[in-house]
């Protein structure tokens, strides 16, 4: 039987079926993150710092991992969530309500990762350039800073694009769709806006909860590139296809994301 969500709130307020829909890869994910790390120049990595953390899946994983976790997050249900799964697994990570626009941070780290798509909710070049700065200024010596955020495959999909997923943890299934709303496009900001939706089916009973649209900024590899030269505070690493260092970001071997691996300026 499938039951209407009975409240307006979004996705973001299931951070439970959030945290199944994205479970996905994430020790992979992290791994990527460690290989990058262990070309740091020798140095040991202990601090690491999770911009949009969303339930806290790279951020408990790596805390399991023995780093120093903090993060943060515009969303207080995942916020609480990433808390209590934290509890759960006997781990300690730093997590709070923050804003990757207008970050309140304290002290250093080694490593700081904006993951998910996260990185996009930066709708101008102004905000892009003060979220680097920002980010670069709380990073240790050779630190590195890892993001990952949409691109389109084909010109002609650009803000049309469609993909889903589903993922299974014990009787809880859920399949997420990532949406693109093309009639949103302004063509000057480079924005549109998306949505997720997730079908849930659990023990039986069906129910589909949508999120509310949210205006996101296309952002395209050299664009990209110039902006992080432009705040003068990182060189890059690299740029890659999927969380795998063999892969490149390439036309051969192009994927719907782009990785990139920056490294703080001495």
């Amino acid at each position: 039987m499938r039951v209407p969500d009975p409240s307006p709130a979004s996705v973001y307020s299931y951070p439970r079926y959030y945290a199944i829909g994205y479970q996905w890869n994430t020790a992979a994910e992290c791994d990527f993150l460690e290989a990058c790390l262990s070309k740091r120049q020798g140095r040991k990595a202990v601090a690491m710092l999770d911009i949009g953390c969303g339930a806290g899946r790279h951020l408990l994983e790596m805390a399991r991992r023995g780093y120093r976790a903090t993060g943060f997050d515009l969303r207080p249900e995942m916020v609480a969530f990433a808390q209590e799964e934290a509890k759960k697994s006997g781990v300690a990570v730093g997590v709070s309500v923050g804003d990757l626009r207008r970050m309140a941070l304290t002290g250093t780290h080694d490593l700081a990762v904006c993951l998910m798509d996260t990185f996009r909710f930066l709708l101008t070049n102004d905000e892009i350039l003060r979220h680097l700065r920002e980010v670069g200024a709380h990073l240790n010596p050779d630190g590195l800073y890892v993001t990952d955020f949409w691109i389109p495959t084909k010109w002609d999909q650009i803000a049309n694009e469609i993909y889903q997923w589903e993922q299974t943890q014990g009787k809880t299934t859920v399949r997420v769709f990532y949406l693109q709303h093309p009639e949103s496009v302004d063509p000057i900001g480079q924005t549109f806006e998306d949505e997720l939706v997730f079908a849930v089916d659990e023990e039986g009973e069906q129910r589909e909860i949508r999120g509310e649209r949210t205006r996101t900024r296309l952002i395209l590899p050299q664009e990209f590139l110039a902006l992080v030269e432009a705040s003068g505070m990182f060189d890059v690493v690299g740029a890659f296809s999927d969380f795998d260092l063999t892969k490149p970001l390439a036309g051969g071997n192009l994927s719907w994301r782009m990785v990139s691996v920056l490294r703080k300026r001495s």
